[in-house]
């Protein structure tokens, strides 16, 4: 692993990073960039940070790099007065399952998965994936 190619803030980190180990858990920016998850205790990380955004020039690759498949529902998020509930969304739609209009909530490029268990899920979503 390397740092040229990738962004400053991660190359600040060169000395740190350049021999680590790790394994890609996402492609983010268009398919330019590696989201790799580091090798080790986080008490020996760079920062205490385990995952870093590489460029995929920066790495050595030992295994060929699969993808993986979308979440079934990704996280969509809706303003109700001053809270923010949590809808399930297909990917690339913009009503979620329970007919509300919501927001997907991309994070760098992927967007997070729903989940039913979230503290501010939307109940009608959370009994239409159980099938209740």
């Amino acid at each position: 692993m390397d740092t040229f190619h990738s962004h400053p803030r991660t190359a600040a980190y060169h000395s740190a990073l350049v021999g680590r180990e790790g394994v890609v858990v996402a492609v983010l920016t268009n398919g330019t960039t590696a989201l790799v998850q580091l090798d080790g205790d986080a008490w020996d990380l760079p920062g205490g940070v385990r995952r870093w955004p590489l460029r995929w020039d920066d790495l050595d690759l030992k295994e060929p790099v699969g993808m993986v498949a979308l979440p079934a529902y990704v996280t969509g998020w809706k303003k109700t007065g001053q809270s923010i509930e949590l809808h399930a969304v297909e990917p690339g739609a913009k009503v979620a399952v329970c007919s509300s209009p919501a927001r997907p909530l991309p994070m760098c490029g992927w967007s997070v998965p729903f989940s039913v268990t979230a503290s501010r899920a939307c109940p009608r979503c959370v009994a239409l994936l159980k099938g209740s």
